[in-house]
């Protein structure tokens, strides 16, 4: 299971490679290093591609295939296992979904959510599953089924962030993995920095001490925070017949009637 590593400097820009596995790691997926200066960073591997410095990640998108799929049978309480019938469209490759969750997100055990179990050799994977097929997973020992499960039970499953990490596309598809450090080869694990300063890419001018977001516009690159605003025929109680100004993080007023 992912912990936390107090290491040197230089470790942060360590890559390794992929044992021929996905999840064959030197660590844990997500497993926290904390350089002396406070620094900190999560294990990660990338998604095929070369990356780049100084750039914004993000985890793989959802499949909505593999999301509120039906379980295919029954599992007693305390199972160490449990499976779904995937939808149409979308296939599961071998060991994708390893040290991820499997969320029991309707009907019978709802509300539930369990670790997939991190393969410590090739043959400890997940199989590959088909379209339309069931995807069978191994849960992390002593995660096991708290509600019996039955073929009412929906299932969804979620790859671990740090898993085929990618450059963060915008606006974002999913949750951030955070910075990477320095340029690594394709299917290489790496640390991601998610915490204390970094260079980072931007769009336009960040203001210091006030939040940024992912980019909507930017791909891989931060940008000031932003709110929305309802505007329409919504109630207006304190809002006067010249509108309503709100004043951006750059100081420009808008009004908004």
């Amino acid at each position: 299971m992912p912990g936390t590593f107090f290491g040197p400097y230089g470790e942060n820009n360590s890559t390794y490679a992929n044992a021929g596995n996905a999840n064959l790691g030197r660590f844990p997926l997500g497993h926290r290093l904390i350089l002396p200066d406070g620094r900190v960073y999560r294990f990660g591997l990338n998604d095929g591609t070369v990356e780049v410095a100084g750039r914004l990640y993000q985890s793989v998108a959802p499949v909505a295939a593999h999301t509120n799929v039906t379980a295919d049978t029954t599992r007693a309480i305390g199972a160490a296992i449990v499976s779904g019938t995937l939808g149409g469209g979308s296939s599961a490759a071998v060991d994708i979904y390893a040290e991820g969750l499997a969320h029991i997100n309707d009907a019978v055990g709802e509300g539930y959510s369990y670790r997939i179990r991190r393969a410590m050799t090739a043959a400890g994977a997940h199989a590959a599953a088909a379209v339309s097929t069931v995807l069978t997973v191994n849960l992390e020992a002593g995660d096991t089924v708290q509600v019996a499960l039955d073929t009412t039970s929906e299932m969804s499953f979620s790859r671990n962030r740090f898993h085929a990490v990618l450059l963060h596309l915008s606006p974002p598809t999913a949750q951030l993995a955070g910075v990477s450090p320095g340029v690594a080869a394709a299917d290489r694990f790496l640390w991601y920095q998610t915490g204390g300063e970094a260079a980072v890419l931007v769009e336009g001018t960040l203001l210091a001490g006030l939040p940024v977001q992912a980019s909507i516009n930017t791909d891989g690159a931060p940008e000031n925070a932003k709110r929305r605003v309802r505007t329409g025929s919504t109630a207006t109680t304190g809002i006067t017949d010249a509108g309503a100004l709100l004043e951006d993080q750059d100081g420009a007023e808008v009004n908004v009637r």
